[in-house]
């Protein structure tokens, strides 16, 4: 099993080529090409020559001896404020949607398999659920042309949203993994898949080795791997917070698992400084790989 990580945190410090230099220097298998930069317009991938800077951090890769499994879409948007009128969706049909579309065709170009894709669900879920299903499998299909002349999977992801009146976590869109399950099935083609965010997981009250049972080796092809306190969504290292890890692993091994582990924990980095971060990242790659060995029965 691969081990891979986001590039995000360290590209935030010291650019994206210098991210995936560290990160494969500090042991990684691949990494996630994390987007989540396209929400800013003066990112590179937004601008003219975001394909020759896509080719560009390929081949960094490439000197670097690491490939790039799966891609995290923008997801932090001006979105437009009438969700109830779809006439009226100007922004995401300017300016949201184009990205996605951009986003699959780099992952096509750096060889990206699964680019996760937030569920469209900026308004309230609680009543609303059946309008923000039918919006999303509208917006999902919308993007399969897309994935089929890119080869690249949309890995839908469990989310939660904060209760506005009551500030605590509570339920979203596919949430859980049941209902996660019901819209991969739905959707009814191989581009689309799930990505099991375990942290959320057990934020809505459901434990990441369940939800990974249900939704089993077909479904299940990504990850995104890191610990919470059950309050929190703190995206830090696992044995950090308090998921129970040999429980998740065994849930891994048992369904037959064969996509990547992924970390989505670069909470664990924030307090490193420039000079010390390696060290962090190399104590990363150690724990990744003991993860692995759980999974794979060693």
């Amino acid at each position: 099993m691969k081990l891979s990580t986001q590039i995000s945190g360290l590209a935030g410090r010291f650019g994206d080529e210098e991210a995936i230099r560290r990160l494969a220097a500090a042991g990684y298998d691949s990494l996630d090409f994390s987007l989540f930069q396209m929400s800013n317009d003066n990112s590179p991938f937004n601008g003219d020559g975001w394909r020759e800077y896509a080719q560009h951090l390929k081949a960094v890769g490439d000197e670097c001896g690491i490939t790039f499994n799966q891609s995290h879409c923008p997801f932090v948007f001006k979105w437009d404020p009438e969700w109830n009128d779809r006439s009226k969706w100007t922004y995401f049909d300017n300016v949201i949607f184009p990205r996605h579309v951009r986003a699959i065709e780099i992952c096509s170009i750096v060889g990206v398999k699964n680019l996760v894709v937030h569920p469209l669900h900026h308004m309230v879920y609680a009543g609303n659920e059946q309008y923000v299903h039918d919006i999303n499998m509208d917006f999902y299909r919308s993007l399969l042309p897309y994935c089929k002349e890119g080869n690249v999977n949309i890995a839908l992801e469990n989310m939660w949203q904060r209760d506005v009146k009551r500030k605590y976590i509570t339920y979203d869109a596919i949430s859980t993994a049941k209902e996660l399950a019901a819209w991969v099935d739905e959707l009814n083609d191989p581009h689309f898949v799930a990505c099991l965010d375990v942290g959320h997981s057990a934020l809505i009250g459901e434990e990441p080795q369940d939800a990974i049972r249900y939704l089993g080796k077909e479904r299940l092809q990504a990850l995104h791997v890191h610990d919470v306190d059950y309050i929190s969504d703190l995206h830090t290292l696992p044995f950090v917070g308090k998921l129970e890890w040999n429980n998740i692993c065994k849930a891994l091994h048992d369904i037959g698992y064969e996509g990547e582990l992924t970390f989505e924990a670069d909470g664990f980095l924030r307090n490193y400084t420039n000079d010390n971060i390696d060290m962090a990242c190399r104590y990363m790659v150690q724990t990744g790989r003991y993860l692995i060995s759980l999974i794979e029965g060693k």
